[in-house]
């Protein structure tokens, strides 16, 4: 806490935020023993800025087991941010390119704990669709987004989601192992690209690209996705087409290749 005082750093606040940040290691609900044994504080400090984060829904908390989850407010500042930086005004328009070139939707998003959040949608008919709208919510490991931002994740960070995962089996296609899906992940990295084959939905198939910032990490994805009978015939026009726009989406969000 020195150097929080050397900054002139709000306590109050800073602890708030090292409650909040433990949720990036843990990808399960948090009680208030847990969180006043990780941080060192006595359990009535813990309880009172949980209280005040739960009552301004930074924090959620289970009725059935009194522990703690993050809260919606989270999602919407996420969402904000996202909003407010150059990849929808960036993405959109290459986007509605490519969903205009197969007509097939076009959906972006990122991570959350574990989650897939989907941050906008472009569909063929030229609408235009800003989560969190729906609110939607996806699998990681059965969709091309989760797999590509699991894929290119810090390592400590990737191990502690799939520590305790769950793999749930959608559909029969769904991948249920984790040695198959860390397989999978590691042909996502050697490709740059992802592949739902109808393990989210029967019927429905994806090819994904990255999407990467100035630093050149991964912050979000792309993915085209639609009915397996207008993926598949036009699977290699469609992979060409997502590895060009991910490159091109990621060089306009600051992104440079190594040895350009």
């Amino acid at each position: 806490m020195n150097e929080a005082k050397d900054k002139k750093m709000i306590q109050s606040i800073v602890r708030a935020a090292d409650v909040l940040n433990l949720f990036l290691m843990e990808n399960k609900t948090i009680g208030i023993g847990e969180f006043s044994q990780a941080l060192n504080l006595p359990k009535t400090t813990i309880q009172g800025i949980v209280n005040t984060l739960t009552a301004l829904e930074y924090l959620e908390r289970d009725p059935m087991t009194s522990r703690y989850r993050l809260g919606p407010m989270l999602f919407q500042l996420g969402s904000r941010y996202s909003m407010n930086m150059n990849l929808v005004s960036t993405a959109r328009v290459w986007m509605e390119r490519l969903c205009f070139q197969f007509g097939i939707p076009i959906n972006v998003g990122t991570m959350l704990s574990n989650k897939v959040i989907l941050l906008f949608r472009v569909e063929a008919d030229n609408n235009f669709i800003a989560y969190p709208d729906a609110g939607l919510s996806i699998a990681a490991h059965t969709s091309c987004i989760g797999k590509i931002m699991l894929a290119f994740m810090e390592g400590k960070r990737r191990d502690s989601i799939l520590r305790n995962y769950e793999f749930s089996k959608w559909t029969v296609n769904s991948i249920s192992d984790s040695k198959l899906f860390e397989a999978e992940l590691a042909a996502v990295r050697e490709n740059g690209i992802a592949f739902d084959n109808e393990e989210n939905v029967r019927g429905l198939s994806g090819i994904g690209g990255p999407l990467r910032n100035h630093t050149g990490n991964v912050f979000a994805a792309f993915v085209v996705t639609g009915e397996t009978a207008m993926v598949n015939p036009r699977r290699e026009e469609i992979i060409r087409a997502v590895k060009y726009t991910s490159e091109l989406v990621s060089q306009q969000l600051g992104y440079q290749k190594s040895g350009l």
